[in-house]
């Protein structure tokens, strides 16, 4: 007892000091900065760290350590009131902390949140798949994958993986002439895009416990098989699913789980050929946010980076799936194995976990290397490299690569001479900053994101033409003069490829929630899809 009075007396003392301290003006004030400090970090304008979700924990510990300890310290209130206080403050978080989850987070690492009464993306799903009968889905489906077209994306980011869309000449008048939706509906969560050969579209997805191939009616939507893996990636900041793109060559569908299994699927029915789960069969470790990169088709073999030690990248048998070769040191990243002819010798690229390193691609031996780690904690390097023959009005072999986390952007002249490539910078610096997402090369100039805005920068220099458009953490492709960017809030944006100035033409409200898939148009055609939905547009024609 003694002891309890003591402390009251020393807090009596303390308050005499300074009376303002009792004032009811103190917690309140307190409590109205901790909300406007969330409020701001919600919308990204303030932050503390570089991880906005760090930013909410540090707030919310101050907002509770200052406030109890004013209770304790100042407030003179008896024990039965304090402990009633504390119990409010502690009851009105957890409150609130039942109506609202977690929904994911943001390219910039910003807390999602959504209604706890909102049912998952999941159940969204479920419900859409029960409504459907299933002897409908695919009964009178025809699925012929070697019927192309000249307007197919047979794979990640197109044929030639350049992002350059085979499109149709369309209206550029957005608000005239909207897109026009053909379908759009639940799909299962993942990052992976869309390969589309002829009158179909095949993507991966988590469909419960199961990685699902599965492939649609390019304009219906209507599925018309599937085939299902029992694994499921999950990483708390990304979410669970798949993040590659299958590819589609000869009839065939080749797809790449998170969790390194890598089918071969008849393209009429979905039906497995072979398998191989690439981690094991290299003795591989998976990286943080999974197995992402797109299988690479060139010739006879499938490349991908199964990133283990001596296996950088590997390549298999497309008809058989018996391993080809391995090479390479360097763990995997988020880029994808990408096709180049340089120095007069076909090569592959792989923008790793230490750099771009070069591969023979008759036998994978490394020809040349650039170091260059981004955000050495995590070694993420995720923009696909830009093959330029011509810089400048100067013809030869080049290759631009990209990274966020304050790595920038770079040009590389390649040049072999004595039988060995030499490596030479043309120039260095921070003007384009891809975190996760790549960019697209037109008339000598290179569009992407910087960080969260839209960069177009001079190839041959490096110069910054401009810098405009927030459009968060999302993605881009080109398709004639004009870019169309893939907002991560969902919509679609559509930007003039013109080094002159920023102008957005249009945009319109494709999807509507978070989203870092990589959009696909093919003749008119536009499908987007994120982590709950998939939809396509018909662009309209051009006058």
């Amino acid at each position: 007892m003694g002891g309890m009075r003591t402390n009251r007396n020393k807090r009596l003392k303390l308050v005499e000091r300074i009376p303002a301290l009792k004032s009811w003006l103190v917690p309140l004030g307190i409590l109205a900065i901790s909300i406007t400090l969330i409020v701001a970090i919600h919308a990204g304008w303030f932050r503390f760290t570089i991880m906005p979700g760090n930013d909410f924990l540090i707030t919310l510990a101050a907002m509770n350590f200052l406030v109890y300890a004013w209770v304790r310290t100042f407030s003179l209130w008896s024990m039965n009131t304090q402990i009633i206080a504390i119990t409010a403050l502690v009851a009105t978080q957890a409150g609130v902390h039942q109506l609202v989850r977690l929904d994911g987070f943001a390219g910039d690492g910003r807390p999602i949140w959504t209604w706890s009464w909102r049912p998952t993306p999941q159940r969204v799903l479920q419900e859409h798949q029960q409504s459907i009968a299933k002897e409908s889905i695919a009964a009178d489906a025809t699925v012929e994958l070697t019927h192309t077209t000249s307007f197919d994306s047979a794979g990640f980011r197109g044929n030639d993986r350049d992002g350059i869309a085979r499109s149709k000449p369309f209206s550029l008048d957005w608000e005239t002439h909207p897109p026009r939706k053909l379908w759009r509906q639940p799909i299962g969560s993942g990052w992976s895009s869309f390969a589309v050969v002829g009158d179909h579209c095949v993507t991966l997805e988590q469909r419960g416990e199961h990685e699902a191939t599965v492939c649609y009616e390019l304009k219906t939507g209507r599925e018309v098989w599937e085939h299902l893996e029992k694994a499921r990636f999950y990483e708390a900041t990304s979410g669970e699913g798949p993040r590659a793109t299958p590819t589609v060559h000869g009839g065939r569908v080749y797809s790449l789980g998170a969790t390194g299994i890598l089918n071969c699927l008849a393209g009429t029915t979905g039906k497995p050929l072979w398998t191989v789960n690439i981690l094991t069969d290299n003795t591989a470790e998976n990286r943080l946010f999974g197995v992402t990169g797109s299988p690479l088709i060139v010739g006879r073999m499938v490349i991908v980076n199964s990133g283990g030690r001596g296996s950088s990248l590997s390549a298999y048998d497309i008809d058989s799936g018996e391993r080809i070769w391995q090479a390479g040191n360097s763990g995997a990243s988020y880029s994808s194995p990408h096709f180049a002819h340089l120095g007069g010798v076909e090569q592959i690229l792989d923008f790793n976990a230490d750099g771009l390193c070069a591969h023979e691609l008759a036998t994978g031996k490394p020809l040349w290397e650039v170091l260059w780690i981004s955000n050495p904690a995590e070694r993420n390097n995720v923009c696909q490299p830009v093959v330029l023959h011509e810089v400048g009005g100067q013809s030869g072999d080049f290759v631009f690569i990209a990274s966020g986390y304050g790595m920038g952007c770079a040009l590389f002249e390649i040049n072999q001479r004595a039988e060995q490539f030499q490596v030479t910078e043309r120039w260095r610096n921070r003007n384009l900053k891809a975190k996760f997402s790549s960019v697209v090369l037109h008339d000598g100039h290179i569009y992407g994101l910087d960080e969260a805005i839209l960069t177009c920068i001079e190839v041959a220099t490096g110069r910054r033409c401009w810098k405009g458009g927030r459009y968060n953490y999302g993605q881009l492709i080109l398709a004639g003069s004009s870019l169309v960017v893939q907002l991560e809030t969902g919509e679609v944006a559509l930007v003039a490829a013109t080094p002159k100035e920023f102008h957005e033409q249009g945009r319109f409200a494709a999807l509507g929630a978070r989203t870092w898939n990589v959009p696909v148009l093919s003749g008119r055609s536009l499908l987007v899809r994120n982590d709950r939905e998939a939809a396509c547009y018909e662009l309209q024609a051009a006058d």
